[in-house]
C-alpha cells in the first residue's frame, strides 16, 4: 500500500488515463456510464479543463470492457483551411471505418456515391448500410471538440439533423438501437445548430460537470496520505479554494506534495503559486485561457461580459435569464450555476479576476481610444471630442477611476464644448480634495477612541441575560447534549472493565441454536457452564415471563439453584413480566430514560411501582449484590442523596447542566459512561454453551447474557452514536446495563467520579464570568487581528477548562459560555463602529461647515458628496445644515 502511495501522482492537465490513481470519479461518471448503456444520445458541453476528455476516457474504458464499440472522433484534427463539406464528412467516415478496424474500401465507396447523393447523405448510407451491418454489437460514437464546428465556413446543421435522425429511425430499423452518440466541447446547443426542427439536443440528454465534492475525493486523500497529517482537512481547504474546478484541484494537490515539510498552508500555497503573477506562472496555461476567453474571442462581446462579471463581483449573485452572454460566461468556466443564481466559480478565480482587474481591461476599451491617442500625438483640437461622441464618453466614464489623461483630455473637450463644463469640473475637483482631507483628518482622530465602559457593561449584562433566556427557554440544550458527548467521544480509551463480562447472543448464535427466543434448555446449559466457574453474579437481559420449550422445567430448577442469579423485567409503558415464581428481589427492571434526541444520557436507577414499592434497574440491582458481597450497603444521607462506599450519589432534578425541564421520575442520574463494547470482556453464547471458556475470566466477575444480534433491535442511540455519512452507530441494551453496573461499582470502590453538576446560580455566574472576560478582551485589544487571536485561545482555553472539569466528574455550561464571550466581542465591535463612524460623520460635517464660509460652492458640492455616502438618519442632518445656510 505505501509503495501505491509513493507511486502516486496527480496530473495537471490533459486527459486522466483510466488507471490514474487520481481520477475522481463523480456522478456525471455514473449518469454517463448508465445513459449510453440504455442508448440515449448525451452531450457534456462546459468550459475548459472540467475533466471531459477524461470522463470519456473513463467511460470508454468501461463500455469497451463490456464489448461496446467505442469510436472516438476529435474534430480538433479535422483542421479549417481548405476544408468543405466533402473533406468534412469524408474524415468522419475514415474516423467511423478506423474505429470499428473494419476491412473495407471506404474511399471508393465514398467516390462511386458522389454523384448520387450529398456528403450528409453519403455519411447517412455508410452508417445504415456498411456500419450497422459490418458491426453487430453496440456502437457509441464520441466526438470531441464539437465547438470546432462554429470554426467551419459551412453550415454543419445537417450533421447534427443526422444524429436526431438516426434516433428517429429506431423505430423503424432495430439496427439503430445498437447506435448512439455523445458530444463533447465548450458550446450551447444554440450556438451548435441554427436550425432548431432538426435539432438532437431536444430528445438527448446533458450530462452536467460539476466541481468535485469532498465526498468524492478519495482518491485525491490517498495521495496526500504520507504527505501531511490531516490530508482529508486538507483536501477540504484545497475546495474552499478550487470549488472543486478538476484543473486547480489537481494543480493545489501537486503543488502540496511538492512542498517542503508535513504541515502546509493552502492559503499561502495559492497566494505564492497561483495568484501571485498569475500569467508568467499559469503553466500549464488555465488562467490565461479564461482570459482570452473573456477578453479576446470576440471584441464586440468583450465589454458586455466584463460588465456582466463585475456586477457578479459586486453583487455576488445575480440571476439567471439564459443570455447569450450568461452562456458565454458560464463557457469560460469563470462563473458557475447555484441553485439558479450566477456565481464566481471559485475563490482563485475571485482573487485572480477581480474587481481591479476588470476596471482595468475596461479601461483598456474606452470608446474613444484612437481620437485620445491622435490627440497626444498631434496636439491638435481636431481629435477633441464633441457633441454626441462627448456626452457617450462622459457616461461611458461614470463611476470609474480614470487616468490623469483621461481627464486631461474630457476637460479639454468639455473646453472647446462648453466652457462652463470645464468650470464645473475643477470646482468638483475641489470638492472632491476637500472631502478627502477632511475624511483623512476625522479618521486620524476617530481611531483611537474606545468604547465607553458604560457601552460596555451593558453589552455584557445583555448578552448574558438573552443567553440565559435562550438556555431556560430549551434552544441550546441540544448543543449542549452535543458539547457532552465530544467530550464523552475524546476521553474514550481500550482500557477494559475488569469486573463486568458480557455473554453476547449474536445473529451467528442464534443461527447455531437454530431459533428465536433461545430455548430454555440452552440457556440453562450456558447458565451451569458459567456457575461452575464461580462468577460473583450472573444477570440475565432476556425477558422469560413464557416458557420457550425444550428444557423449561430444567431452567427453573437452575433458576431456583443460583441465588446469585438475575433475570430482567418491563416494568414501564408495554409491561413484561418476570419468569414465574422467582424471588422479586432477583429481579431488575431493563427500562431506560431517552433524551428528546433518542439517545441515553441518564441511568434510570430505580422507581416506585403501583403498589408503592421501589423497583431496581438490572443495572443497579447487580452493582448493590456485587457491593454487598464486599459489606458495602447503600445508605441515605438526606436530600434525595445516598451514600455507597466511596461515592455520594445525587438525583437529577431535570435541570441537571444543559437539561431544561427533562423527565425526572423515578431516582435517575447521569450516566458517567466506561466506554463502548469494546471497553467489556465478551463471550458468545456458542463458545459458553460449549465450554470454550477461561475459569479466570468468569471467577468472582458480573456476568450479564444479552442480545447484540441486529434482528432484535434491543439496541440505543448514546454519545458514542456519532459516525461518518449520516451512519450513528447504536449500543445494545446488554452494554447500556453493564455501564450502568460498572458506574456504580468504580464509584463505590474506586472514587471513580460521577458525573456531576454546579446548581443554575452557580452555572449562571459561570456564564456571566465568560462575558466579562469578552468584555475586557475588547477593551484592552483595539485590534480586530489581536482580539480574533486571542478570542481563538480563550476559547481553546475554555474547552480545555470544561474537558478537565468532565473528566474530573463536573459538567460545566460549555455552549452557553462560548456564545456569551464571542457575542459579547462581536456586539462590543458593532457598536464601537457605529458610535466611531457617527462620531467621524459629526467631525466631518463641522468641518464642512466651517469651510463653506470661505469656498461656499466647493463646500456645497462636497456635502452633495458627502450624502451619496451616509445613512438615511445623518442625511436628514446634512439637508437640515444646508437648509439653514440656503436662509
Amino acid at each position: 500500500m505505501n509503495k501505491e502511495r509513493d507511486l502516486f501522482s496527480y496530473q495537471v492537465g490533459g486527459s486522466l488515463s483510466p488507471q490514474s490513481p487520481s481520477y475522481v470519479e463523480r456522478r456525471a461518471d455514473r449518469e454517463l456510464e448508465q445513459a449510453l448503456k440504455e442508448g440515449q444520445f448525451c452531450y457534456v458541453l462546459n468550459s475548459r479543463q472540467m475533466g471531459k476528455s477524461s470522463l470519456r476516457v473513463r467511460v470508454m474504458k468501461k463500455l469497451q470492457a463490456e464489448e461496446t464499440i467505442c469510436i472516438f472522433i476529435d474534430l480538433t484534427g479535422m483542421g479549417t483551411q481548405d476544408l468543405n463539406p466533402e473533406k468534412w464528412y469524408a474524415g468522419i467516415v475514415r474516423f467511423l471505418v478506423s474505429g470499428c478496424q473494419l476491412k473495407f474500401n471506404w474511399r471508393s465507396w465514398w467516390r462511386e456515391k458522389r454523384d448520387l447523393c450529398s456528403p450528409v447523405q453519403r455519411l447517412s448510407l455508410f452508417i445504415e448500410e456498411v456500419l450497422l451491418i459490418e458491426v453487430s454489437q453496440k456502437i457509441v460514437i464520441f466526438v470531441d471538440e464539437i465547438d470546432r464546428v462554429l470554426s467551419q465556413k459551412f453550415s454543419l446543421d445537417d450533421f447534427f439533423s443526422l444524429i436526431h435522425s438516426c434516433y428517429q429511425r429506431r423505430q423503424t430499423n432495430l439496427a439503430y438501437n445498437r447506435l448512439t452518440f455523445t458530444l463533447l466541447g465548450v458550446a450551447s446547443p444554440r450556438d451548435l445548430i441554427r436550425d432548431k426542427t432538426g435539432s438532437p439536443f431536444d430528445l438527448g440528454r446533458a450530462i452536467t460537470l460539476s466541481g468535485f465534492q469532498l465526498e468524492e475525493t478519495s482518491a485525491l486523500i490517498v495521495g496526500l496520505a504520507n504527505k501531511v497529517l490531516n490530508p482529508k482537512q486538507i483536501v477540504a481547504d484545497i475546495l474552499s479554494w478550487t470549488g472543486g474546478q478538476p484543473f486547480l484541484t489537481q494543480k493545489l494537490c501537486q503543488l502540496v506534495v511538492e512542498e517542503d515539510g508535513e504541515k502546509v498552508e493552502i492559503s499561502e500555497i495559492v497566494q505564492r503559486h497561483v495568484i501571485n503573477n498569475w500569467e508568467q506562472k499559469d503553466e500549464p496555461e488555465h488562467l490565461r485561457t479564461i482570459r482570452d476567453r473573456l477578453c479576446y474571442r470576440d471584441s464586440f462581446k468583450t465589454i458586455r461580459l466584463l460588465g456582466l462579471y463585475r456586477e457578479i463581483l459586486q453583487k455576488k449573485v445575480i440571476k439567471i435569464d439564459s443570455s447569450s452572454e450568461q452562456i458565454e460566461l458560464r463557457l469560460s468556466g469563470l462563473v458557475v450555476e447555484k441553485k439558479g443564481k450566477l456565481v464566481v466559480n471559485n475563490l482563485i478565480y475571485a482573487k485572480v479576476f477581480n474587481l481591479a482587474w476588470v476596471d482595468r481591461h475596461l479601461g483598456q476599451l474606452r470608446p474613444y481610444e484612437n481620437a485620445l491617442t491622435n490627440w497626444i500625438t498631434y496636439k491638435n483640437t481636431n481629435f477633441l471630442l464633441k457633441g454626441e461622441e462627448l456626452q457617450t464618453a462622459l457616461r461611458w466614464s461614470l463611476g470609474k477611476s480614470l487616468a490623469n489623461i483621461d481627464y486631461q483630455f474630457l476637460v479639454a473637450s468639455q473646453e472647446l464644448a462648453k466652457k462652463e463644463i470645464e468650470n464645473t469640473l475643477a470646482i468638483v475637483e475641489k470638492a472632491n480634495k476637500l472631502l478627502a482631507n477632511i475624511r483623512r483628518k476625522a479618521s486620524i482622530k476617530v481611531s483611537n477612541q474606545r468604547l465607553d465602559k458604560k457601552w460596555l457593561l451593558i453589552i455584557v449584562s445583555a448578552v448574558t441575560g438573552f443567553i440565559l433566556l435562550l438556555r431556560l427557554s430549551g434552544i441550546l440544550q441540544t448543543w449542549e447534549w452535543n458539547s457532552l458527548d465530544r467530550f464523552f467521544d475524546w476521553r474514550l480509551s481500550t482500557t477494559q472493565e475488569s469486573r463486568v463480562l458480557v455473554v453476547t447472543i449474536d445473529e451467528e448464535d442464534i443461527t447455531n441454536i437454530g431459533q428465536w427466543p433461545i430455548p430454555d434448555s440452552a440457556l440453562a446449559t450456558a447458565i451451569e457452564n458459567l456457575k461452575a466457574r464461580q462468577p460473583n453474579t450472573i444477570a440475565l437481559d432476556i425477558y422469560r415471563d413464557l416458557a420457550v420449550p425444550p428444557g423449561h422445567q430444567k431452567l427453573l430448577e437452575v433458576f431456583n439453584s443460583t441465588p446469585n442469579l438475575y433475570v430482567v423485567e418491563k416494568i414501564i409503558g408495554n409491561t413484561i413480566a418476570p419468569p414465574k415464581n422467582l424471588d422479586r428481589d432477583r429481579v431488575g427492571f431493563s427500562d431506560q430514560v431517552l433524551d428528546t434526541d433518542r439517545k441515553i444520557r441518564r441511568a434510570l436507577l430505580s422507581t416506585v411501582d403501583e403498589d408503592r414499592q421501589t423497583r431496581f434497574s438490572l443495572g443497579t440491582i447487580l452493582a448493590l449484590h456485587y457491593l454487598r458481597s464486599r459489606n458495602i450497603q447503600l445508605k441515605p444521607i438526606g436530600n434525595n442523596r445516598y451514600r455507597l462506599g466511596k461515592a455520594v450519589f445525587k438525583r437529577f432534578d431535570g435541570h441537571n447542566g444543559g437539561y431544561v425541564d427533562a423527565d425526572a421520575g423515578g431516582y435517575q442520574i447521569l450516566l458517567n459512561f466506561w466506554g463502548t463494547d469494546a471497553n467489556f470482556k465478551q463471550y458468545s453464547l456458542t463458545d459458553v454453551i460449549n465450554n470454550n471458556i477461561k475459569t479466570q475470566d468468569i471467577q468472582n466477575k458480573l456476568i450479564l447474557i444479552g442480545s447484540t444480534a441486529a434482528s432484535i433491535k434491543d439496541f440505543f442511540y448514546t454519545p458514542y452514536s456519532k459516525g461518518w455519512f449520516g451512519y450513528s452507530p447504536k449500543m445494545p441494551g446488554v452494554f447500556i446495563h453493564a455501564n450502568v453496573t460498572s458506574q456504580i461499582i468504580s464509584a463505590a470502590l474506586d472514587n471513580r467520579p460521577l458525573l456531576n453538576t454546579y446548581n443554575q446560580f452557580i452555572e449562571s455566574l459561570w456564564i456571566l464570568l465568560w462575558g466579562v472576560i469578552g468584555g475586557i478582551i475588547f477593551w484592552y485589544l483595539q485590534k480586530l487581528f489581536a482580539i480574533a487571536l486571542t478570542v481563538i485561545f480563550v476559547s481553546t482555553f475554555l474547552i480545555f477548562i470544561c474537558y478537565r472539569a468532565f473528566l474530573s466528574g463536573l459538567w460545566l455550561p460549555l455552549v452557553p459560555s462560548l456564545m456569551v464571550l464571542v457575542l459579547t466581542i462581536i456586539i462590543s465591535i458593532i457598536v464601537r463602529i457605529r458610535q466611531t463612524e457617527q462620531q467621524k460623520f459629526n467631525y466631518i460635517l463641522k468641518l464642512l461647515l466651517k469651510q463653506y464660509l470661505d469656498y461656499p460652492l466647493v463646500s456645497r458640492i462636497a456635502l452633495e458628496y458627502l450624502k451619496r455616502s451616509e445613512s438615511q438618519e445623518n442625511l436628514s442632518i446634512i439637508e437640515k445644515e444646508i437648509r439653514q445656510l440656503d436662509r
